[in-house]
């Protein structure tokens, strides 16, 4: 045999070789992908296997040896079955997580992996306002949603301290927002609506109240705080139609809601509007307490929730 022969027959080993070995790692595939996503649907149509009849080179011989190149395709239909059954059984496992998911009676287990909305800056902040450590001035430096406008808390009254930072709220667009600057500084920037100003409010010793102000009027406080909030919380109205400050010109009535978080403490939020003066086009406030605000309810003539 010439030595042209050996060499064509040595390059087909190594290919049928290599063949097999992709061929035994994609049914390791295939076994890793069954246990993974369940047994591939049984109850399609099968086709009966067809071999392609390709004439055969006239300068093949007709020796066991010259055989390999058969085989070599017969390894490649193989290979590209396996790889149509990977793909099909990935496929079949999605439509089936899919269908689960619309499905009333699905499996819930089949859409446990689907990932959370992430919490809004509202949530996350009242998460730790309601919470053991939420009365300790230092707790909320870990806050990564807050970009802190101050470093820490300073006075600003007798006994009275506060500290302010920049979040986002959640549900809101791109709107034309007056800065507030009077005169020859004053302008209208195009910015999101939920750019709101964070403050939190107390002593020196601790943190009493925390309050969120977003620019623009916005009458339907449940929907902005079911938001917020998340389908984990429940927002209840104990208090509406309260009556806006005496100097809020333009500013559109208030209430009061009970907010209950799993595994944390009762808070409770007052909705009101301001008006900001001129330069502004008004601000909605959200006032948040751990006490339930009966006062404030009845000094503002505030209809009840029974």
């Amino acid at each position: 045999m010439a030595d042209s022969d050996h060499l064509r027959i040595a390059t087909q080993r190594i290919q049928w070789a290599r063949d097999n070995a992709l061929y035994r790692d994609l049914a390791i595939i295939n076994e890793m992908t069954r246990k993974d996503l369940g047994a591939f649907i049984s109850n399609l149509p099968i086709e009966a296997k067809r071999k392609p009849a390709l004439p055969r080179p006239a300068h093949v011989s007709t020796t066991p040896n010259a055989q390999l190149p058969q085989e070599a395709d017969d390894m490649n239909l193989r290979h590209l079955a396996a790889v149509a059954a990977v793909a099909t059984s990935g496929l079949m496992a999605c439509q089936q997580d899919a269908a689960s998911a619309s499905s009333p009676d699905g499996d819930k287990s089949k859409v446990a992996h689907v990932a959370p909305i992430a919490s809004s800056d509202m949530r996350t902040a009242a998460d730790l306002f309601a919470s053991d450590s939420g009365r300790r001035w230092q707790s909320y430096d870990s806050l990564p949603q807050v970009k802190w406008i101050d470093p820490t808390q300073k006075q600003y009254g007798p006994g009275r301290y506060s500290r302010s930072g920049k979040i986002l709220l959640l549900g809101f667009t791109i709107k034309d927002i007056p800065n507030g600057r009077p005169g020859p500084e004053f302008e209208v920037t195009k910015r999101n609506e939920g750019e709101s100003i964070l403050s939190l409010a107390g002593s020196q010793a601790e943190v009493e109240s925390i309050s969120i102000s977003k620019p623009l009027y916005s009458d339907n406080y449940l929907d902005t705080l079911k938001k917020q909030f998340g389908s984990t919380a429940e927002v209840s109205t104990i208090a509406e139609k309260c009556s806006a400050g005496e100097y809020e010109e333009g500013a559109g009535e208030g209430a009061f809601f009970a907010v209950s978080i799993p595994d944390k403490d009762v808070i409770y939020v007052q909705a009101s509007q301001q008006d900001g003066g001129k330069y502004t086009a008004g601000y909605t406030v959200f006032n948040l307490t751990r006490s339930r605000p009966s006062e404030a309810i009845a000094q503002l003539n505030c209809k009840q929730e029974k």
